[in-house]
């Protein structure tokens, strides 16, 4: 049994009838910032550095040493004074004799004076004395002495001291992501260890007698809970963690999973019954429950039917079975609420601009919607997004590379129309061209 009226609606630009002013709905902004301002964080631990990856830095990280620790050399070649090398050419080299080597990790115990040079290697220590470092490539070695074709200024080739991390600066701002560059500047600070947000522990549960665990046996009219996969897999890639569970239209049933799932997690994300026919239950039993509702139904579509409160100061959100609805409810409010937890404060899905190919209608302008889309490129490397066109509503959640939103106010967007979408998936590299007429 589909328990949304939205999601029987397949039209991809229509101005359905179900879809009204929305009058006793609240909108799609303050919705989210309802869900933004009462979940709470989920603590902080301290992990080691290879723990850390995208996790949300939880404070200020200040280096402990500076790096490099003294000044060191870029390039191969060899340190001198440049007042010895200041007029040398291809035509009239600079000769200077060789009076010992340096190498990572080495110094070298005694001073450059004129007419002299060291021999050195990138990252080695600049000898006392030396004020330039000359490249390989213009120095010819014969014997005890070097030839040098080149003039070079002081400080040419040379890293100074603290020039990459200085001592006590901060090199990770709280609420930071903590990617692979990130953990490797810590390590060079002298940093080991990292104070992060948790990851927040999320239960997903699927409801609806006709919704059966993937893998498992369907009787006639019955269909495979892709809903609950598909929020797993968004959850997962955003660094929570998730357990998941099917449930039946039964009020007793609802009651013991959502009471078992407090005390083992930081939220709980429903996915179906979350309309008003007789066999939606699952906000009739968190209101029975007692919950603290903030809202159910947003001037959103696809996705109006979702609630949002906490119950014994958990997080709840109800999300429409409907693929479509579900997915939008889920990426629009679920999932930032979810990230917000664990530290991330802005929105998950980033957005660029792109060109429209196409018209496209809204419902009413009272509404926010979001239309799956994909992107590709013109000629140029500019940026197309076209809305997805399909009676599946699967095929179009699978195959969407972008959400186009029409924001509250608009009911057209127009062809050739520089808009904003969320991008849905991790890379934009591989994107088609799109010739251009």
């Amino acid at each position: 049994m589909n328990k949304n009226p939205e999601s029987q609606n397949r039209s991809t630009d229509s101005d359905s009838p179900e879809i009204d002013e929305g009058a006793s709905y609240i909108g799609y902004q303050e919705a989210l910032e309802l869900v933004y301002s009462n979940v709470p964080l989920v603590g902080i631990e301290e992990l080691p550095l290879d723990s850390c990856t995208g996790r949300i830095a939880a404070e200020e990280v200040k280096a402990l040493i500076s790096n490099p620790s003294n000044d060191v050399s870029l390039k191969d070649g060899f340190a001198v004074k440049s007042q010895d090398v200041a007029v040398a050419s291809s035509e009239q080299p600079a000769c200077l004799k060789i009076i010992g080597s340096v190498f990572a990790g080495s110094q070298f115990e005694g001073e450059v004076t004129q007419d002299n040079a060291v021999k050195i290697c990138s990252g080695s220590p600049i000898p006392r004395g030396a004020d330039t470092v000359v490249s390989d490539e213009f120095c010819d070695e014969k014997g005890a002495e070097v030839y040098i074709r080149t003039n070079a200024e002081p400080a040419r080739n040379i890293l100074r001291a603290g020039e990459e991390v200085k001592a006590g600066s901060v090199v990770i701002e709280k609420g930071t992501t903590l990617l692979p560059g990130y953990l490797g500047l810590a390590a060079a600070a002298g940093i080991n260890r990292i104070k992060v947000y948790r990851k927040p522990k999320i239960a997903v549960i699927a409801i609806g007698d006709e919704v059966v665990a993937p893998g498992g046996y369907l009787k006639q009219g019955q269909l495979y809970a892709s809903n609950l996969v598909t929020i797993r897999a968004w959850l997962i890639s955003f660094c929570a963690t998730c357990e998941t569970a099917v449930i039946k239209d039964d009020p007793d049933a609802i009651r013991s999973e959502l009471l078992n799932h407090l005390t083992s997690t930081d939220c709980i994300i429903a996915s179906g019954g979350a309309w008003d026919s007789e066999r939606d239950l699952i906000v009739k039993t968190l209101d029975e429950l007692g919950w603290n509702k903030f809202f159910h139904r947003v001037r959103i579509g696809p996705g109006k039917g979702i609630a949002f409160g906490l119950l014994k100061g958990k997080p709840v959100l109800c999300l429409p079975g409907g693929p479509a609805s579900n997915e939008k409810a889920f990426l629009q409010f679920a999932l930032p609420g979810v990230l917000r937890m664990g530290g991330r404060m802005n929105h998950p899905l980033q957005t660029i601009s792109a060109r429209l190919t196409q018209d496209i209608k809204g419902r009413h302008q009272n509404w926010t919607e979001f239309k799956d889309a994909y992107l590709s490129r013109d000629a140029d490397g500019n940026y197309l997004v076209t809305p997805y066109r399909n009676i599946s509503r699967l095929q179009g959640i699978a195959k969407a590379t972008c959400l186009i939103c029409i924001p509250e106010g608009k009911t057209w967007l127009k062809a050739g129309e520089i808009t904003t979408v969320q991008i849905l998936t991790p890379t934009l590299e591989s994107l088609p061209f799109k010739p251009t007429k």
